[in-house]
């Protein structure tokens, strides 16, 4: 990367080399880079973000990549994304993030937040490709599309390893985003489809550290 530095984890455990095995097909990278806000972004994701080596999972396109797969794949019934669909997040949830997200770019960042979203541009930062694995990474993309409609109105509970800031949201039936990442999560882990036993349950300790740490009130029950 051209001035980040960063390190690989383990790409077994975060699911990179199972994704990684399905994205590098030409009909895949077209329609990851039209339908999901890269398009007519290429100077933020060139250099070492990986534009020139989309296949490569150690850098962050590919990486974003294997989370829009998951994305558009995990549900059974993939091809149906009706938002009248049953209440499954897994069928509408990439129909959701396409339509929220007008532009995906990539920046090294300050160490600090994850991921950002302002007037329909998601901003992705180091620790969104390096410290969370791939289910993890497609549900923080359908956390950062709710914010087209909610942003967060409370501030985390004491002890929350999110930190003290007004980043939470104040119950789950705010249905807010972390809501909608948790309920993504929990979905996968349900009913995830197309994927591993390993990934389907990080999606479950990741969707109870959110439900333990990201609301004001607990919404006092965990996957």
């Amino acid at each position: 990367m051209a001035s980040c530095t960063y390190s690989v984890p383990d790409k077994n455990a975060s699911g990179d080399n199972f994704y990684g095995a399905f994205i590098c097909q030409q009909q895949y990278i077209d329609y990851f880079w039209e339908v999901y806000g890269f398009n007519g972004n290429k100077g933020y994701w060139d250099d070492g973000f990986g534009w020139h080596d989309a296949c490569n999972t150690n850098k962050p396109l590919a990486r974003t990549f294997n989370a829009c797969y998951l994305l558009t794949y995990s549900a059974s019934d993939y091809l149906n994304d009706s938002y009248d669909a049953p209440q499954n997040i897994l069928q509408w949830g990439r129909r959701y993030v396409r339509e929220s997200i007008d532009e995906l770019r990539s920046f090294c960042g300050d160490g600090g937040a994850v991921a950002s979203f302002s007037g329909g541009t998601a901003e992705l930062y180091l620790s969104f490709w390096y410290d969370y694995s791939v289910v993890e990474r497609a549900a923080i993309l359908v956390h950062e599309a709710r914010h087209e409609a909610k942003g967060h109105n409370a501030t985390f509970p004491s002890g929350s390893v999110f930190g003290s800031s007004d980043d939470a949201d104040s119950n789950w039936d705010y249905q807010g985003a972390w809501t909608f990442e948790a309920g993504y999560l929990w979905w996968f882990y349900a009913a995830g489809a197309r994927t591993t036993s390993a990934s389907r349950e990080r999606a479950r300790q990741a969707g109870n550290v959110i439900i333990d740490n990201a609301f004001a009130t607990h919404p006092g029950f965990n996957i």
